[in-house]
């Protein structure tokens, strides 16, 4: 009900806006005074619609159906409630405006558009804070001023060319054209900037409500730009032809269609500001094939893959062009589809098997904690298979420390861990613990395979192969406004393992952990407030928890771990000279993004 009462206060306000935009751009004199009535009904109807949203909203938030002090306490103590009660002022400042046009013409599509203009505020744009929301508030402005310049004006366009002889008419439409030209772009462009920021990629697209709801408004709004071309490019042409009376009657038909088609995607916008956004939610992949371009290091399947690509794009091609010249069709499609038969299978290659998790990253944030808690559910359920360093020790061979596992994404794992994995033949090579271990325990166990992999490659090669996010923890910092690791992004980190004093430049801060967790403070720096912090980085380094001690890492701006350093590794980090070196090579050498499957979301 909130969903729908939305989406309707949107589609009064909208028309308000759009016939008072449409009646100083377009109208006809004759016409103006019965289309600024059709604005006033459609400002009412906004008024009264987003009371109601009001009430229902404010009942919600008070978990009580006393209106009076239920939307008393919106209006008072809520974003939503300041904004949307500001929108309502407007509306009937709109109105009585619409009565005294001596004051100002202009005035009442002023009001609607700035009423319009705020919805980012009580939206998910508004929530998000910082730049990135004005940001994100001023796209959604445009978008909704655009859509009802466009939506708006449609039926006031019906009016025009239901009232109006044919030639004024089509007047009218090449009056509306270029507001409907311009609309469409900032649609366009507006819609892409905002998807970018609340769907986060094509996954969620498909793998969410929200995604598959903006799917539909992007449907919608497809439809109604092929419709609009129509009536544009064909029918408004034809209304000065000899018998205009069938393509007036198809141009009504058609621009109604395009009406109801904004209509339902302006209800399909009500419910996705319902629905949380597909950036904040796991996806749920719906196919058994996924894209990736594993197969491209291989010189021979790469070139397999190409010759496909360019044999589709050769196919579109001739197809198109045949298309445009208007001869050898036949013979260019029948060219195509053999081009297409021979070498499209080979595309295969850029496929590979996917699970409905196969996009789903992990929400520990890779965390000293969640590390911990993965040890302990690893020796409990996956040591005797795996060996208690995961190295295929034990019953099963399979290495979990090995570097192809940076090559599976953290989805995949989750999806293995609670299902199983089916070998060659069919039977089952590894059990699924879906029904023993809860999804918590799952993802910590990929969070301590992934600090296995990073300590099996720093022991074998000295350095980190993959990107490795520091794990996150609790701090206490008595000069810092910082709680957490993940709190000090921005600048370096230079992390010690020992009580010694150590130095640091300017900005770079300096973080102690030790076994207990619980000591004091350097009085340079900050400190660790968990023991899971020294079992964490000991997994990460590849040493055992009493070889720990000593070792020292340097964690960059971004939250990555860049360097490690023991007492037998190379120069003291205590020579200012040798920690500024390794500072200068770490800011040329930086992380741009995460190469293995691990992902980390921040702040």
């Amino acid at each position: 009900m909130l969903a729908l009462l939305r989406g309707m206060h949107l589609v009064a306000l909208l028309a308000a806006f759009g016939t008072l935009v449409f009646v100083e751009l377009v109208a006809p004199q004759a016409l103006r005074r019965r289309l600024i009535r059709h604005a006033r009904l459609a400002a009412l109807a906004a008024l009264m619609v987003g009371a109601a949203w009001l009430a229902l909203q404010a009942a919600v938030f008070a978990d009580s159906w006393d209106p009076g002090a239920a939307v008393a306490a919106t209006l008072v103590f809520t974003r939503f409630g300041h904004v949307l009660g500001l929108r309502l002022i407007l509306i009937v400042a709109a109105i009585l405006f619409t009565f005294t046009p001596k004051l100002g013409r202009w005035i009442p599509p002023f009001l609607a558009g700035a009423a319009l203009a705020i919805q980012g505020a009580m939206g998910h744009a508004g929530a998000t804070g910082g730049n990135a929301s004005l940001g994100l508030m001023a796209a959604e402005a445009l978008h909704l001023l655009a859509a009802g310049a466009w939506f708006g004006s449609l039926l006031p366009l019906l009016l025009c060319l239901r009232a109006l002889p044919p030639h004024e008419g089509r007047l009218a439409a090449e009056g509306f054209s270029p507001i409907g030209m311009t609309a469409v772009l900032l649609i366009a462009a507006t819609a892409f900037a905002q998807s970018v920021a609340s769907i986060g990629g094509f996954p969620a697209l498909i793998g969410t409500d929200y995604g598959r709801a903006a799917l539909v408004k992007l449907a919608l709004f497809g439809l109604m730009l092929a419709l609009a071309m129509w009536n544009r490019l064909s029918l408004t042409n034809r209304l000065d032809a000899a018998d205009p009376t069938r393509t007036r009657r198809l141009l009504i038909v058609s621009v109604a269609t395009e009406a109801v088609c904004g209509l339902l995607a302006i209800l399909t916008a009500g419910l996705m500001g319902s629905l949380v956004p597909g950036v904040h939610e796991q996806p749920v992949w719906p196919f058994a094939w996924r894209p990736s371009l594993a197969a491209l290091e291989d010189s021979d399947l790469r070139n397999e893959a190409a010759r496909a690509v360019l044999a589709l794009g050769v196919s579109v091609g001739i197809v198109a062009v045949s298309w445009l010249a208007r001869r050898f069709r036949i013979l260019a499609l029948s060219a195509a589809i053999v081009l297409t038969i021979w070498q499209v299978p080979s595309l295969h290659l850029l496929l590979i098997a996917a699970y409905p998790t196969s996009y789903q990253t992990s929400p520990t944030g890779f965390s000293a904690a969640s590390i911990r808690r993965g040890h302990t559910v690893f020796a409990a359920n996956c040591a005797s298979c795996h060996g208690a360093g995961g190295h295929g020790d034990g019953l099963a061979s399979t290495n979990l420390a090995a570097g192809h596992l940076w090559d599976h994404r953290d989805g995949d794992l989750f999806w293995w861990i609670g299902h199983g994995i089916e070998a060659p033949d069919g039977r089952l090579a590894m059990p699924g613990f879906a029904g023993t271990l809860n999804e918590g325990d799952r993802w910590a166990a990929i969070d301590f395979v992934r600090s296995l992999n990073a300590g099996a490659a720093m022991q074998l090669s000295g350095a980190w192969t993959h990107p490795v996010p520091a794990p996150d923890l609790p701090i206490a910092c008595p000069h810092e406004q910082a709680d957490r690791l993940i709190e000090l992004r921005g600048r370096f980190v230079r992390i010690v393992t020992t009580d010694l004093k150590a130095i640091a430049p300017y900005g770079v801060a300096i973080l102690r952990i030790d076994r207990s967790g619980g000591q004091a403070p350097p009085d340079n720096g900050c400190a660790s407030a968990s023991a899971d912090a020294w079992a964490a980085y000991a997994a990460i380094a590849g040493v055992s928890a009493d070889a720990l001690a000593g070792a020292e890492f340097i964690v960059d701006p971004q939250g990555w771990l860049r360097a490690a350093h023991t007492g037998d590794s190379g120069p003291s980090w205590n020579d200012p000279a040798v920690f500024n070196v390794e500072l200068r090579t770490l800011r040329e050498q930086p992380i741009t993004s995460a190469l293995g499957g691990i992902h980390v979301h921040g702040n």
